[in-house]
């Protein structure tokens, strides 16, 4: 999934996390994939539309803030030890695939 951010002219941003209002819903950004918009709701609903057509919707609003984001090193020290090695691998992989 992406990192990215969807911004529509004049509202906030949203990312993964965010909560918004969508033809007379509230789900959740559960994921930014190839310029679409994966939803969520509550009650298990599952959903995709265009990042345009989120955008565009009349009534579309960001109603919060993405999920929030925890410091690495915080993370890495919360995880018990046979846990830890293995998320760190992990985290330095990912580190070398984003400087590509």
């Amino acid at each position: 999934m992406s990192r990215h951010k969807v911004a529509a002219p004049g509202r906030r941003c949203v990312e993964v996390g965010t909560p918004v209002s969508f033809e007379a819903r509230t789900p959740q950004v559960t994921g930014l994939v190839d310029g679409r918009v994966h939803l969520a709701t509550d009650d298990g609903t599952t959903g995709c539309v265009p990042a345009a057509r989120l955008a565009a919707a009349d009534g579309f609003e960001a109603l919060g803030q993405g999920a929030p984001r925890i410091p690495a090193a915080t993370a890495r020290a919360a995880l018990p030890p046979p846990a830890r090695e293995p998320a760190l691998a992990w985290w330095d992989a990912r580190a070398q695939a984003e400087q590509w």
